[in-house]
Formats: structure tokens, C-alpha cells, sequence
């Protein structure tokens, strides 16, 4: 009876990581959708970084040019990165030139080591390294907790900062900079404090597909890393520009603003609701309970995320009142 148990065990857990790991330990390419001409995108799951899903947990991407590519985020872990590297390679011989990250979270950047050998050039915003410094051997010591699965799995700083700056870089002239595939041309935005501290957004001209990182979320419940009121604002500004598909960091590709309106009225009801708990100055333990629970059904992991969303809230607005 224990053998059996043993066995059926081991097949649950090789069932669990068979999407990316074969029998034999190669890493498999990840599936890939097409959404436009050239350009591709992986769904990641809806679930918290474990060994099963490896840090397979966010959307990918990544846009053909006429004569290179640019991936848009890579992946909880090194074996994510390099499974969407191995997708790529099916569909595309062309270098792969730059890696951009959307934000400084290690479901979106912690695959980019298996684009280092490759000799990619990484794009962050302005503020991306400083975020990785300050954060770098937590998330670190959070990938070590699956075990081998995080082998491989490093800290890498961006080369090149998305803002235009003077000559000598002293000064930061834009947050905007364009670069160039091969007659395709991507719009980088470094936005303010939103979701994070540094978020980029990539718009492809071409096709107007629009990678916003996890500044808009289906779905997923999104998690408060930043300031509440200028994520509305930086939500308010994007939903002005002319998009064809639009990418979220978790869930479906969207070709309207149902996502990124889902994504506000849930941030625009969590910014309500601890105002007027700080204004009735009630406990912070109350307000657990009862905060944000209107939109409880309208997301995953609500649970999970949705206390600490109100914790940061509170603590960033709870001396104005």
C-alpha cells in the first residue's frame, strides 16, 4: 500500500512540472499564441510561485522584426526564461537583441538570465535597478524556496534605462524612448509610481499591440506595490491611446479597455473604502473585513492579496487623516 502511494506521489508530482521539465530533464518550449503579425504572447497561470509551476505565473511576449526580436518580460525563473527562449527559437533564427521588463516583480523578470549568454541588450525603467538592489536578495531567497527548479535563477540589472537624458546623463529629458527591430519601431513609456515604483509599457507601432505589464490585470487580483491614486491616473492616461490588442501581465489578451476598467474600479473602490475607514477612524483590523469585499467575486487569489492591499493603502494615506 505505501508503494503505491510512493508511486502515484511521483506521478503527481512529474504531472505538475511536465508542462516545462520532459522525463528525460530537458527543458520544453513554452506554448505561444500569436496575436498579431510577429507578435506572440504565453498565458501564464493564475496561481503564487510553487516548484510545480516554476514561476510560471505571468504573461510573456516577445516581437519579430525585420531583423531582430524583443521579449517582453521572461518568467518567475531561469527554466521559464528558457523555455520561452526554446518557443522563440521554433518560430524565429533572428537574434534575439533586447529584453524588456514591465516592472521590477520576479514573475516578470527573474527568467532573464537565459537571455545573458545570448548577448540581449536590457531595458528597465529608470528606477528598475535601484528597486532590484533594494529587493534583490528577498526575491532571491523567496526563488530558493522550490529547490533546484530555481538553479540558474539571477538578479540581472538593466543595460539601458527607458527615458531619453542629456549627453552626459545628468539630466532625464523624457520617459519615452523608441527602438528598432528592422522596419518595426517599439514605443517604450517608463511610467510614474503606479502598480510599482517602475513600470514600462511597450506599444508596438506596427501593429498596435500594446504590452502593458501588470499595470492593467484580468482576472488575477492585481497587488498593490506602489501609489493607489496615480496607478488610477497612469490607468486614466493609457486608456487614451489607440490600441488594437492590449497585453495584461496576468490573463487574457483584451481589444478594449474591459480589463483595464475592471482593473480601476477595483483600485477606485480599495482607495473609497480606506479613506472613509482612516476618516470614521476605525481599526485597520476592521477594515480587513470589510474593505474592497463588493469586488471579491470579480477576482482570483482575492483573499490572498486583497488584505495587503489594504494594509499599504492604510499606511500611505492613514497620516492625512
Amino acid at each position: 500500500m505505501i508503494k503505491i502511494k510512493i508511486f502515484f506521489f511521483i506521478f503527481f508530482f512529474l504531472f505538475l512540472i511536465s508542462p516545462l521539465i520532459s522525463a528525460k530533464n530537458k527543458i520544453k518550449p513554452l506554448d505561444v499564441i500569436k496575436v498579431a503579425d510577429g507578435v506572440y504572447v504565453h498565458y501564464g497561470k493564475h496561481e503564487n510561485l510553487y516548484e510545480g509551476n516554476m514561476g510560471d505565473i505571468a504573461n510573456l511576449g516577445f516581437i519579430i522584426g525585420g531583423e531582430s526580436i524583443a521579449v517582453i518580460d521572461t518568467g518567475g525563473s531561469y527554466i521559464v526564461g528558457e523555455a520561452l527562449r526554446l518557443a522563440i527559437k521554433k518560430i524565429s533564427q533572428k537574434p534575439i537583441k533586447y529584453v524588456i521588463n514591465t516592472h521590477v516583480h520576479q514573475d516578470h523578470i527573474f527568467g532573464n538570465a537565459a537571455f545573458v549568454s545570448k548577448g540581449a541588450i536590457f531595458y528597465g525603467h529608470y528606477k528598475l535597478k535601484q528597486a532590484l538592489q533594494e529587493r534583490g536578495s528577498l526575491y532571491i531567497a523567496q526563488i530558493n524556496q522550490i529547490g533546484d527548479k530555481a538553479k540558474g535563477t539571477r538578479i540581472i540589472f538593466p543595460h539601458k534605462i527607458v527615458a531619453e537624458t542629456s549627453k552626459d546623463e545628468s539630466k532625464k529629458l523624457s520617459n519615452e524612448i523608441t527602438i528598432d527591430l528592422g522596419n518595426r519601431k517599439l514605443l517604450l513609456t517608463s511610467h510614474e509610481v503606479a502598480h510599482t515604483y517602475a513600470d514600462v509599457s511597450v506599444y508596438d507601432l506596427k501593429t498596435k499591440v500594446f504590452f502593458v505589464g501588470d499595470l492593467v490585470q484580468d482576472k488575477r487580483l492585481p497587488t498593490m506595490d506602489g501609489l493607489v491614486k496615480n496607478w488610477i491616473k497612469v490607468l486614466n492616461q493609457i486608456q487614451k491611446i489607440d490600441f488594437n490588442v492590449m497585453v495584461p501581465g496576468h490573463g487574457k489578451i483584451q481589444t478594449d479597455n474591459t480589463a483595464l476598467n475592471k482593473t480601476k474600479k477595483y483600485l477606485q473602490v480599495l482607495y473609497d473604502e480606506v479613506i472613509e475607514v482612516l476618516k470614521k477612524d476605525i481599526p485597520i483590523e476592521e477594515g480587513l473585513n470589510t474593505i474592497a469585499q463588493s469586488e471579491k467575486n470579480n477576482w482570483l487569489l482575492f483573499d490572498r492579496v486583497n488584505p495587503g492591499n489594504i494594509v499599504r493603502t492604510f499606511m500611505r494615506y492613514e497620516w492625512e487623516y
